[in-house]
């Protein structure tokens, strides 16, 4: 008369999959802060990038003709070059100078822009656990 209580065919898959669901839940949050951190880093390298640019090019338009105008004037017949020849080589030095800095400040960015790498690298390693998860439950024991 004491028959043993027998546990419903399906309970351990049903424990299974909310164990996987709860987990899942947990990777997806963690993959969507580790996103959001990201985008938060990018966003403000981006904006240093463009505040440096923008500096270097307000100092270029309002210090470049001055410069230019005062340093071809003390070099006016210097070298057999007239004013307007000390003129073009001062611009062209200066356009020189800040191509220059704007290249190092693009290397810079480009060095330190992360773009979701990393949450790209934790889905795939979270791609390859959900197929060993997979396949260790399709394998018999």
């Amino acid at each position: 008369m004491n028959d043993p209580v027998e546990k419903p065919l399906l309970e351990d898959l049903r424990a299974e999959m909310a164990a996987l669901a709860g987990e899942f839940g947990e990777m997806a949050s963690a993959r969507w802060e580790l996103a959001r951190l990201e985008i938060a880093a990018d966003l403000r390298s981006v904006r240093r990038l463009a505040i440096r640019w923008l500096v270097a090019a307000a100092a270029a338009v309002a210090v470049l003709p001055l410069l230019a105008v005062a340093l071809a004037g003390a070099l006016a017949g210097c070298g057999g070059i007239g004013m307007a020849g000390w003129l073009l080589l001062v611009a062209a030095g200066m356009s020189l100078l800040a191509i220059v800095i704007a290249w190092f400040a693009w290397r810079r960015f480009r060095r330190n822009f992360v773009g979701l790498r990393e949450t790209f690298e934790e889905l795939g390693e979270d791609l390859v656990w959900l197929n060993e998860k997979r396949e260790c439950r399709e394998t018999p024991e």
